[in-house]
């Protein structure tokens, strides 16, 4: 490897997975060391990718070695840290402040080290920070919250973090570049006795809340594009519109006690619906958008939400074939008691053009799933997949295996008549 030049040779210890082997390689030659240190632009550590001789190495001696690695560097661009033990305070600051100048790039997932480091401050002074992935730590705004902070700041994402609501709504206001925000599992507190967490951001386009319970939110944005609720609690969430249109809407298993607010307005370019596993309470939201999305939409998947009182109880396949002439992606469950589908004789001429891939669940097996599917089928002339997915929990007895073989008899003479389409039938 001689006549590599230095850059190659930076180019890959950059995709070298683990930051000792950076080190072992850097020592071949003073050529490597100089791409070392001129050219490397990645460095990772992770303790769960490491060999088992590494992560039986002492927390201090990680320190030594990621110090002395980062601080040889003078270029820097993207930073991954993750650490099951705590790092010393003076070795994390040493990190950030030797790659201040020229990080872009950000993953600290390391428990809150003692005396506490603040390193959500540190990086809120970096001037070419554009993403920043911080995990299992504390975050917390000391410094004044009108200070300019994260000039460049792009991408954000917190995971299992203490945080005031508070220090969350600053955070947010001081980040006016930030295009995206995701929010895991985290622990928010606030001096009231009713969690309420408000968020507002004007550059907002993704937004992803994963497995977090609050009693109020509020999320204000003026061009939001993407919303992703998904494992979390809410007595009231509230999305308020100033002019934009989402195109993709996720919620999966979340639970809302009392109401869950969006406008037909922000819909009306939808492109992306996915509701499933999420409390009845949505039927009214799900009323809403379907009445109102535009015929942009073309994903829809509508998958175990129990049965309420609802205009769209049953979603006849004509109705949502003519609504939505887009959509190329369909996922629908079917329970006796709760979404039906049924064919709407009105409507005989309604087909799904565009649709390539349909995904149907049932918890039955009985011949009006089996009527439902085809009558899906039926309308889908250029369908290239299909995915059923077979939920039932009754006892492997002898009774259900027979009545299993009859419906696995039936289902194949209905889908041998769609030679052209893929067929996967799963048991889940």
């Amino acid at each position: 490897m001689e006549g590599f030049p230095v850059e190659v040779i930076g180019n890959i210890l950059s995709h070298v997975v683990n930051a000792k082997d950076v080190v072992r390689a850097s020592a071949t030659c003073r050529k490597w060391r100089v791409a070392l240190r001129h050219h490397l632009h990645t460095l990772r550590y992770n303790s769960l990718d490491c060999w088992p001789a590494y992560r039986n190495s002492r927390t201090e001696e990680l320190e030594v070695l990621l110090t002395d690695t980062i601080l040889q560097t003078s270029g820097l661009q993207d930073l991954h840290i993750s650490n099951k033990a705590k790092f010393s305070s003076a070795a994390v600051i040493a990190w950030l402040l030797h790659t201040r100048e020229s990080l872009r790039l950000l993953t600290y997932k390391v428990p809150t080290s003692k005396p506490y480091v603040n390193v959500l401050e540190r990086c809120g002074r970096m001037r070419c920070l554009e993403s920043l992935d911080l995990g299992n730590t504390d975050v917390r705004l000391t410094a004044d919250p009108t200070a300019p902070r994260f000039p460049c700041l792009l991408s954000l994402t917190l995971s299992e973090v203490n945080v005031s609501a508070l220090d969350l709504h600053l955070l947010l206001l001081a980040c006016q570049k930030l295009k995206s925000f995701s929010l895991h599992s985290a622990v928010i507190t606030s001096p009231d006795p009713e969690l309420t967490l408000n968020l507002t951001s004007s550059s907002l386009k993704s937004f992803v809340l994963d497995d977090t319970s609050l009693d109020h939110m509020i999320l204000e944005t003026d061009i939001l594009e993407n919303l992703h609720l998904r494992y979390s609690t809410f007595t009231t969430f509230q999305l308020v519109s100033k002019g934009f249109r989402l195109q993709t809407l996720r919620i999966n298993d979340v639970t809302i006690n009392r109401q869950l607010l969006i406008t037909s307005i922000a819909t009306a370019d939808l492109e992306v619906l996915e509701v499933s596993k999420s409390c009845s309470n949505v039927w009214g939201m799900i009323d809403c958008l379907l009445a109102h999305s535009s015929s942009k939409l073309r994903k829809l998947r509508l998958w175990g939400i129990p049965s309420a009182s609802s205009s769209w109880d049953h979603l006849y396949p004509d109705i949502i074939a003519s609504l939505f002439p887009c959509i190329n992606d369909l996922g629908l469950s079917y329970e006796v008691m709760n979404l039906r589908v049924y064919p709407d004789e009105s409507l005989t001429t309604s087909v799904f053009e565009k649709l390539a891939y349909l995904e149907l669940g049932s918890d039955t097996l009985d011949d009006i799933f089996l009527s439902w599917m085809g009558a899906i089928l039926g309308r889908c002339p250029n369908l290239r997949r299909l995915v059923v997915h077979d939920r039932t929990n009754e006892a492997k007895s002898h009774g259900y295996s027979a009545l299993k073989g009859e419906f696995i008899t039936n289902f194949v003479k209905i889908v041998r008549q769609y030679p052209q389409v893929d067929i996967k039938f799963d048991n889940v």
